[in-house]
């Protein structure tokens, strides 16, 4: 089982695997515990959030870094003492047992700092390598997930009389961002749920299913703004446009500055933070292009994509303000979310 839940923790299992340990997580509390402590223990080694030419700078180990260290594991070893040729030779098993005590110290000693250098410097080595590695990999599979969502809602655009993008209500339990995937499975363009999860963040062991309408519709005032938060999984979609001075959603021009969904920013009580541990956020532009902004470039960016053109999280001032906001997000604050 500790294998598993390692494994699952790196993201290093194939899917069904993956299927299995969350079945196990769901009815087994000492596999949670286990998970816990298990993410505890790996927590030290999680990545610094800096910019991806500081980590490569981190992670390059020394140039002479193999030879200094060959040369001390040969240093390190113990020489034999010289033994008269013509001495009789007198088993150990025959001597005085503090002499086989110390001999066994003398050797042991060196051959456990050798071990210990030697473990020190793989893992130097390869665990930066494994946690870069991961960091990638999951990078990779949420810009995957936003280009296949991107290849929906352009399908969804081109269906629709005027070719624009799902529109976010202006008032009533429909009025929040992560209407995009309830519209995408309305129309059967979502082809798999899971797309609008990001591995890279925590997500649920079970991630909710995305509502139809009607539930929404029916939803209480608690289970509306549960099913709100969950709808549109950890992801940013465009909030909407000022289009001569009436609101609507976004024209599909497949344009390449016009972001239209990307990984939705992590809130924490000390604030916002990006996504993939700090370290950037990923961007779906109308053209299908995906971009990782990392978090030194998303300060230099004068179109913040989570901000309108007057820094609000709010629906753009014109055709061309790109602003993006997470699930729950109403496209104004003076919106009413429920009837």
């Amino acid at each position: 089982m500790r294998e598993d839940l390692l494994g699952y923790l790196l993201g290093a299992l194939e899917p069904e695997e993956v299927l299995r340990v969350e079945a196990m997580l769901d009815s087994d509390p000492e596999a949670r515990a286990e998970l816990e402590r298990l993410r505890d223990s790996l927590r030290p080694l999680e990545e610094d959030p800096q910019s991806d030419q500081q980590q490569s700078e981190a992670f390059e180990p020394p140039a002479d870094l193999i030879s200094r260290t060959m040369d001390f594991i040969e240093s390190s070893k113990p020489q034999p003492a010289a033994t008269p040729s013509l001495a009789p030779t007198t088993p150990l098993s025959e001597t005085d047992p503090s002499q086989r005590a110390a001999t066994a110290r003398r050797w042991r000693i060196p051959d456990a700092l050798v071990a210990t250098v030697s473990m020190i410097v793989l893992g130097g080595l390869v665990f930066p390598a494994i946690l870069e590695g991961r960091f990638e990999a999951r990078r990779t599979q949420c810009q995957g997930n936003l280009q296949e969502l991107g290849t929906s809602l352009a399908q969804f655009a081109i269906s629709d009389p005027q070719q624009r993008l799902p529109k976010i209500d202006l008032r009533g339990p429909l009025a929040f961002a992560g209407v995009f995937a309830v519209e995408l499975k309305e129309h059967d363009l979502l082809d798999r749920e899971s797309a609008i999860w990001c591995p890279s963040q925590n997500q649920p062991s079970s991630p909710a299913l995305v509502p139809t309408k009607l539930q929404l519709q029916n939803a209480s005032a608690g289970d509306l703004l549960h099913l709100q938060n969950v709808s549109g999984g950890q992801l940013a979609y465009t909030l909407g446009v000022m289009d001569d001075q009436t609101y609507n959603a976004p024209r599909y021009e497949s344009r390449s500055t016009f972001a239209i969904l990307g990984d939705a920013p992590v809130r924490t009580v000390d604030g916002d933070q990006l996504a993939h541990d700090g370290r950037g956020f990923n961007l779906l532009y109308e053209d299908g292009r995906v971009r990782f902004v990392s978090s030194t470039a998303a300060l230099e960016t004068q179109d913040q994509p989570f901000v309108n053109l007057e820094n609000r999280i709010e629906a753009g001032l014109n055709v061309n303000d790109a602003s993006l906001g997470e699930s729950a997000r109403a496209p104004f604050v003076w919106v009413k979310q429920s009837l």
